[in-house]
């Protein structure tokens, strides 16, 4: 027993000899540490936190982590994970707020408040161009239209290549418009030829629609259509505005203007449904009191659609019943609006001159049926 004192001993010496010198490169790598820490700290004031941090953070972090698991063989001491807090102190991203606050850009859209130019649209307002386009739109209010001259005749144009001549009286009601003419200079010659049978011998007929109200017609000896007078709510008052014209017309000057009134309405004409249930159409020539004739359409419930104007005879009526049988399988149409604000049809044939005029609605929408409705027994009625 006493011979292996000396070697305990020994194995005892170099034991804490061993403990020692790991004890002292604990230490050391302790020290190397925090020297390698104050450096990076130093590093780091010297540089702006905004840009360089960013880089430090991602390049450097790896390395310490990798040198921390290698260098960890006491895992009791574990040191290193302890004091490696240096991810929570990099707040130099929560410093990085400088860049945060370089929202003066962002607040620098002075250019956004550039809407100035877009309340410039002035062009925009230019309510010509757009009501001209949605011309064909149910429940459309009219176009707002230049006043033709009181106590005047003025040339108004109700769309490209399509001029009428009107008259006004002098507290600037409208009394009458003239047929269609394909230029200014001809609606402008069209007046007097207008006032030579106001004042010599053209007829005025007076009509009632089937809303009771009156409008007259100034035809030529030779029953030739001159002009149309506006919607009247009596008899007496219609013929009361026929005096007003004949006492005006001679007399009211011709006006230099041309003016944009009411367009005429497109009608777009759709293929006509002759299969409906329901009575057929029937066509009726009739004799006036004034010894004429003309033709009448009427719907199988008998409600009147249409008449054709005043011809000297039953074989003349024949014809116009004929004329309006083609055109209104071609759509001729255009659709007017009244001094009242009410629509109404106009038949035309091919050179725009009027066939016959239809009755007056309150919509758009009634007055586009109503053409469809003429236009399918037009197809199919038969003379009675």
């Amino acid at each position: 027993m006493s011979q292996n004192v000396p070697l305990i001993i020994g194995i005892v010496l170099a034991a804490v000899l061993l403990v020692g010198i790991i004890v002292a490169a604990i230490l050391m790598n302790r020290s190397d540490k925090k020297k390698n820490k104050s450096e990076y700290s130093d590093a780091n004031a010297d540089y702006p936190a905004a840009e360089e941090t960013p880089l430090w953070a991602v390049a450097d972090a790896p390395e310490y982590g990798e040198s921390n698991s290698k260098q960890e063989p006491a895992p009791a001491e574990e040191p290193a994970p302890a004091e490696e807090p240096a991810p929570e102190q990099e707040p130099a991203p929560a410093e990085e707020a400088a860049p945060a606050e370089e929202p003066a850009p962002e607040q620098e859209p002075a250019p956004a408040e550039e809407p100035a130019p877009e309340q410039e649209p002035a062009p925009a307002a230019e309510p010509a161009a757009e009501e001209k386009s949605s011309r064909t739109a149910d429940d459309q209010t009219a176009r707002k239209r230049v006043k033709p001259a009181a106590g005047a005749w003025t040339v108004e144009c109700k769309r490209e290549g399509e001029y009428v001549a009107v008259l006004c009286a002098k507290n600037g009601e409208l009394m009458l418009s003239s047929e269609t003419y394909t230029t200014v200079e001809g609606a402008r010659s069209g007046v007097a030829t207008i006032v030579r049978n106001i004042t010599g011998n053209g007829n005025f007929l007076i009509y009632r629609d089937k809303s009771d109200n009156y409008y007259y017609k100034l035809k030529t000896a030779g029953n030739k259509l001159l002009c149309v007078g506006e919607i009247y709510r009596s008899k007496d008052q219609c013929e009361k505005a026929v005096e007003s014209v004949k006492r005006l017309a001679a007399e009211a000057p011709v006006s230099d203007d041309v003016v944009t009134g009411d367009e005429y309405l497109e009608y777009v004409p759709m293929p006509v449904q002759t299969g409906k249930s329901g009575a057929p159409g029937k066509w009726q020539i009739e004799k006036t009191a004034e010894g004429r004739f003309r033709a009448k359409l009427f719907a199988g419930n008998g409600q009147l659609m249409l008449a054709t104007e005043e011809v000297s005879s039953a074989r003349a009526a024949g014809g116009s019943l004929e004329a309006v049988v083609k055109n209104a399988a071609e759509g001729n149409f255009v659709i007017d609006r009244d001094k009242f604000g009410r629509y109404y049809y106009k038949l035309r044939n091919a050179q725009k001159s009027m066939i016959c005029i239809g009755e007056t609605y309150d919509s758009l929408l009634s007055c586009v049926k109503a053409i469809e409705t003429v236009r399918r027994y037009c197809a199919t009625a038969t003379l009675a």
